[in-house]
């Protein structure tokens, strides 16, 4: 389960999120050889996506100005996963859930992630 999630952008803290996901990672590609398959390595590119809750009582934060962030993930096993090196990649539409909140799915790609 995951405690509380912190997005650090230039001195601003925000953690109005309701839910994260994390992406998948592609270590290598197959390359197809003469005879066989054989495998190279990619680049490491590091992915998260959350789910941000619309205040009702103050501003919206303009995701658009996240560059280089850091994306902070504490989870209630103690393990604490951080993401620098943070990009808003894509900004979802709203949408309403069954809470009357509105929700909003923010996309992240990282350069790092230290756990």
């Amino acid at each position: 389960y995951v405690m509380n999630v912190l997005l650090e952008v230039n001195g601003q803290n925000i953690d109005d999120f309701k839910a994260v996901t994390e992406g998948e990672v592609e270590m290598a590609k197959p390359i197809n050889l003469m005879n066989s398959t054989g495998f190279g390595q990619v680049t490491v590119r590091h992915s998260v996506e959350v789910d941000y809750v619309v205040p009702s009582d103050k501003p919206e934060f303009d995701f658009s100005q996240v560059k280089n962030g850091t994306l902070t993930i504490d989870k209630q096993n103690g393990v604490r996963t951080t993401y620098t090196g943070v990009y808003a990649l894509k900004i979802g539409a709203t949408k309403y859930d069954g809470d009357n909140e509105a929700v909003r799915t923010i996309s992240f790609g990282a350069t790092g992630k230290v756990e």
